[in-house]
C-alpha cells in the first residue's frame, strides 16, 4: 500500500510559497545597519556623540561577523522552511510509506514524525552558529572594549601635573567611547535573541499545525497499545474457548477414544510385522536352501563339464591320430603311385622295343616276347592288387576306429547332456515350488 500526495491534507502555508525571504533579512540587517551609520555619523561630528575610529572600526567588525551569522538566525530559516512545502509534502509521503505498519488492517506508518522534522530541517541553517550567536555578539563588544582601552591608554610617564590630568581626560574619554562597542555587541545579542525566539515560535507553530494534520498517517504509542490490548483481549478470549474445549467431557471421551484406536492400530501394525518378519525368515530360509542346491548342482555341473572336456580331449587325439594314419596312407599311396609311374613307363619302353623287334624278328623272338609281356603284366596285375589290397585294409580299419571313437565320445556327451538336463528341470521344479 503506498500513501499518495492526494491523500494527504493539504498543509501548505498560506501565501508563502511565493513570498521571498529577503524582507526578512532586511529586518535582522535594519536596526544593526542602523546602528552602525549612527556611528559613523559620530565619528564624522554629524550626530552630537564623541566616537573615535578605532570603536567605529570595532563596530563595524562586528557587524560583518553579524551579517555571516545572520542567514542562520531561525527567523530567516522559518521562512526558508515555509517556502519549502511542496518538497516537504513529498518528503513525507515516501516517509510514510517507508514505515509503513499494519495493524488490524490499517495502515500507518510506524516512525516518529519529529524525526522526520529533524531531518528535513538540517540543512536550512547550522544548529552550532545559532546556538552560539547569542553569547557570541557580547563577547566581540567586550573584546572590542578591552581593545579600544589598551588603545586609547596613555603612559602615564610624565611629572606635570598638568600633562597628567591630559593623559586622564584622555584615557576617560576613549574609555566611554570603547564601551559603545560593548553596547553594540550587547544590543546585537538581544536582536538576536528576539528573532531567534519569534522565528523558532513560527517553526512550532507551523511544525504543530502539519503534525494536526497528518496525525492520522502516523501511529501513536497509545494507538499502538490500543490496538495490541484489543488483539490480546481477542487472543485470550479464543484461548478461553480452547480451553473450555478441552476440558469438556466430550473432548475428553473423544480425545480417549482417539487414544484407544491408535492403540489398536499400534498393536495391528506390530502384529502384521512379526507376520512379515515371520515369513521373510521362512523365505529366507528357503533361500538358503535353494542356495545350497545351486552350489552343489553347480559342483556337479563343473564335474560334468571336466569328465566332458576329458572325452572332447580324447576325441581331438584320436583324430589326431586318424590325421597321422591318414598321412602314412597318402605316403604309401604315392609310393605306389610312383611304382605304377615306373612300370608304366618300363612297360612303354618294352612296348617300343617290341614294335622295332617285330620288324625284324621271328617268330621266336615275338613268342619269348610275348612271353615276357605276359610276365610283366601278371606282375603289374599282381602288385595292383596288393596294393588295393593294402589300402582297403588300412580303410577298413581307419573306418572301424574312427567310428567307434566318435560313436563312443557321441554317447558320453549326450548322455552327461541329458544328465545337466534333469538337474536343470528339477532345480527349476523346486525353484517354482518354493
Amino acid at each position: 500500500m503506498r500513501v499518495h500526495e492526494d491523500d494527504l491534507v493539504d498543509f501548505h502555508i498560506q501565501n508563502q510559497k511565493s513570498t521571498s525571504c529577503f524582507p526578512r533579512l532586511l529586518w535582522l540587517v535594519s536596526i544593526p545597519l542602523l546602528l552602525v551609520a549612527g556611528a559613523i555619523g559620530a565619528y564624522l561630528h554629524f550626530i552630537p556623540l564623541k566616537m573615535e575610529m578605532h570603536s567605529v572600526v570595532m563596530i563595524g567588525m562586528i557587524f560583518v561577523i553579524y551579517l555571516f551569522f545572520m542567514k542562520h538566525n531561525a527567523y530567516y530559516a522559518v521562512c526558508k522552511f515555509k517556502r519549502k512545502q511542496s518538497s516537504l509534502q513529498q518528503a513525507l509521503e515516501k516517509y510514510i510509506d517507508k514505515n509503513l505498519l499494519e495493524i488490524g488492517g490499517v495502515h500507518k506508518a510506524n516512525a516518529p514524525f519529529d524525526q522526520f522534522i529533524k531531518n528535513f530541517t538540517t540543512s536550512l541553517r547550522n544548529d552550532n552558529f545559532a546556538s552560539v550567536a547569542a553569547g557570541f555578539f557580547p563577547t566581540l563588544g567586550i573584546l572590542g572594549t578591552f581593545v579600544s582601552i589598551a588603545l586609547t591608554m596613555p603612559d602615564f610617564s610624565t611629572r606635570n601635573s598638568g600633562q597628567l590630568e591630559h593623559e586622564i581626560s584622555q584615557l576617560l574619554s576613549g574609555v566611554g567611547t570603547a564601551f559603545y562597542v560593548s553596547i553594540y555587541g550587547i544590543f546585537l545579542s538581544l536582536w538576536w535573541i528576539f528573532f531567534e525566539k519569534k522565528g523558532m515560535s513560527e517553526f512550532e507553530k507551523a511544525v504543530r499545525r502539519i503534525r494536526e494534520q497528518t496525525r492520522s498517517f502516523f501511529w501513536t504509542k497509545e494507538e499502538i497499545e490500543q490496538v495490541h490490548f484489543t488483539h490480546s483481549m481477542k487472543n485470550f478470549e479464543n484461548l478461553n474457548t480452547l480451553f473450555e474445549k478441552i476440558s469438556s467431557n466430550a473432548f475428553i471421551e473423544s480425545l480417549q477414544q482417539t487414544l484407544h484406536e491408535r492403540m489398536q492400530m499400534f498393536e495391528a501394525i506390530v502384529h502384521q510385522e512379526q507376520k512379515a518378519f515371520q515369513k521373510s525368515t521362512r523365505h529366507f530360509e528357503e533361500m538358503l536352501k535353494l542356495s545350497e542346491k545351486s552350489i552343489q548342482m553347480s559342483e556337479h555341473l563343473y564335474g560334468s563339464y571336466d569328465q566332458i572336456r576329458t572325452q572332447m580331449e580324447s576325441v581331438v587325439q584320436a583324430l589326431q591320430e586318424t590325421h597321422r594314419l591318414l598321412r602314412l596312407v597318402n605316403q604309401e599311396l604315392e609310393m605306389k603311385e610312383n611304382n605304377l609311374s615306373r612300370t608304366a613307363q618300363l612297360l612303354a619302353k618294352h612296348t617300343e622295343a617290341l614294335s622295332r623287334a617285330l620288324e625284324s624278328v621271328n617268330a621266336e623272338h615275338i613268342e619269348k616276347l610275348y612271353t615276357r609281356v605276359q610276365d610283366t603284366l601278371n606282375t603289374m596285375r599282381l602288385e595292383s592288387q596288393k596294393v588295393a589290397t593294402a589300402f582297403n585294409m588300412h580303410l577298413q580299419k581307419f573306418d572301424e576306429a574312427y567310428s567307434n571313437k566318435l560313436r563312443t565320445s557321441l554317447e558320453l556327451i549326450d548322455s552327461e547332456t541329458a544328465k545337466i538336463i534333469r538337474q536343470l528341470a528339477s532345480l527349476k521344479e523346486t525353484d517354482s515350488q518354493a
